[in-house]
């Protein structure tokens, strides 16, 4: 197949004709305001939401009252093993091998309760009684381990 002048000559005047429709943007400024015209009038229909009377009403107060009686028992379990200790430290018929064993529960209490303790607000007043009791089981452990009781 032969290229003749004036297939090239047609094609590139035929560019220069695309060209010129293209760059001059009416028909995106009618698109453009097209769009803006539909977007307004869309905004008439916007979803209303229900009045807060018609949500059912949830106690929240009685989910409290039981993870306080539920964190009342947990400090009272570790407060027991605490007593524990101290009735087996009163006997001497238990030796400290006997003694071990409640150490190293003791020790996997004051784990177990120290996120607990961080998680209580300030002004509980649960907070104070396990902060103390933490502070004495940790000590009795470091006293039990380093030897003071040989």
């Amino acid at each position: 197949m032969k290229i003749t002048l004036c297939e090239i000559s047609k094609s590139a005047g035929d560019q220069k004709i695309k060209k010129n429709e293209t760059t001059t943007g009416n028909k995106f400024d009618q698109i453009l305001h097209q769009t803006i015209n539909k977007s307004s009038s869309s905004e008439d229909h916007k979803m209303t939401l229900p009045p807060l009377q018609n949500i059912a009403s949830t106690r929240f107060d009685l989910i409290s009252n039981m993870d306080k009686a539920q964190n009342i028992k947990r400090v009272e379990k570790f407060l027991d093993v605490l007593e524990n200790y101290q009735n087996k430290l009163e006997d001497s018929a238990v030796t400290l091998k006997d003694m071990s064993h409640l150490v190293t529960h003791m020790k996997s209490e004051i784990e177990n309760m120290l996120p607990f303790l961080n998680s209580l607000p300030d002004e509980d007043g649960m907070k104070d009684i396990l902060n103390t009791a933490l502070v004495t089981s940790t000590v009795e452990v470091m006293k039990f381990n380093r030897g003071d009781y040989l």
